[in-house]
């Protein structure tokens, strides 16, 4: 009896020290890496409402769409249709005589196709129908060579009824007083507006790595 169980003993140690016999190392999972997508990444979207200088104020929101997917090692990580969420962060309107629009926007909040809502820090690349400053901020056109021409117009017209009434003189006179007509229009009139119509791209940039 004590040698049957002396062999018993015999074969499970060996069978412990040895371990199960179709174990193999390739067989152990490997943790694939997390999809990081990287800081500086650029992601292109359209907007979805109509934004401009003229009504917006600070903390107004902000709401795009992707319009092509971004990828890692083959992967789709943000589909195509991905909400963006963000808010206007600065605004100035255009001034009389001088000063150009501007208007700063920041992204906060992506919401994914599967209804995934993922905190988002971005701001703003680029811009189809605006000027983007190296800080990233649109920046509205002159309106110089447009004011220019309006105290022109103004000053052309009154010197030619003056000259062909009454003379020199008149045209003198006529001029200096359409120029006075033009320059107060300039003066009461604001520069242009930024105006991104629905529809229109943006360019925005991760500022941190987004892990979805």
């Amino acid at each position: 009896m004590s040698a049957i169980s002396a062999l018993a003993g015999s074969i499970v140690l060996a069978v412990m020290v040895q371990g199960p016999a179709n174990l193999q190392l390739s067989e152990i999972a490997i943790v694939p890496p997390p999809n990081v997508i990287p800081k500086g990444t650029v992601i292109p979207i359209q907007l979805l409402t109509k934004i401009s200088t003229k009504t917006l104020k600070e903390g107004d929101g902000v709401y795009g769409m992707t319009v092509f997917p971004i990828t890692i090692n083959n992967e789709i990580i943000i589909p195509v249709g991905s909400n963006i969420r963000g808010k206007v962060t600065q605004v100035q309107r255009p001034g009389k005589m001088k000063g150009k629009a501007g208007l700063a926007l920041s992204f906060q909040t992506l919401i994914l196709p599967s209804g995934s809502t993922i905190p988002l820090y971005a701001s703003l690349a680029g811009s189809s129908d605006a000027v983007t400053t190296a800080e990233g901020k649109l920046e509205g056109d002159s309106s110089v060579g447009e004011d220019a021409t309006t105290i022109a117009k103004t000053t052309a017209v009154p010197a030619v009824i003056g000259g062909v009434v009454n003379g020199q003189h008149s045209a003198r006179v006529g001029a200096a007083a359409g120029a006075g007509v033009g320059l107060a229009t300039v003066l009461l009139t604001r520069g242009k507006d930024i105006v991104l119509d629905r529809g229109s791209t943006l360019e925005i940039v991760l500022d941190r790595p987004l892990e979805p």
